[in-house]
């Protein structure tokens, strides 16, 4: 494709409605799914998926943590949430012991396995943000951040308003 033309919005030549073509919910969703897509192609080759790297980054960020608390830190539900570290474990990322405080509890810490694949996952995600903002001006970079940022607080927002009736 010569470098004058745009690239288009649906390679494969679908079409979307006019109206939705320049809906800020439908393009970011569009994008989202674009990323993960993206993200994922890229981790399968060491055995992780977008779903699996979530709980990883987060364990190697806040350090060893309750299982209770990364459902509460993350948007992951509680069983979903036990299937991901199932997996985790299986693959040898993580390691559960009974919390010194509660035995009830699972204290969740990475392995050594696991540290290196949270230092993999977060430069794939680094990287796959750097090829996704291609051609953006370090300015124009910064203030689409903000507005996905004060996008995001307006639908929080919102919903926020909606539950509480």
């Amino acid at each position: 494709m010569p470098q004058d033309e745009p690239i288009p919005l649906f390679p494969n030549g679908g079409e979307p409605h006019p109206e939705a073509a320049v809906a800020p919910g439908y393009l970011t969703n569009h994008a989202a799914r674009l990323f993960n897509r993206h993200v994922d192609a890229r981790l399968r080759g060491h055995n992780l998926s977008l779903a699996l790297i979530g709980p990883l980054l987060l364990v190697s960020w806040k350090g060893p943590m309750l299982q209770r608390d990364l459902v509460t830190f993350s948007s992951i539900k509680q069983p979903a949430m036990v299937a991901l570290l199932d997996k985790l474990q299986a693959a040898g990322l993580i390691q559960r012991s009974p919390s010194q405080t509660d035995k009830r509890a699972a204290l969740i810490e990475l392995t050594e396995q696991g540290k290196d694949a949270a230092v993999l996952a977060r430069r794939t995600l680094l990287d796959a943000n750097s090829e996704a903002m291609a051609g953006f001006t370090e300015l124009e970079a910064e203030q689409f951040s903000s507005f996905l940022g004060r996008f995001s607080s307006n639908l929080t927002a919102a919903s926020d308003k909606l539950y509480q009736k």
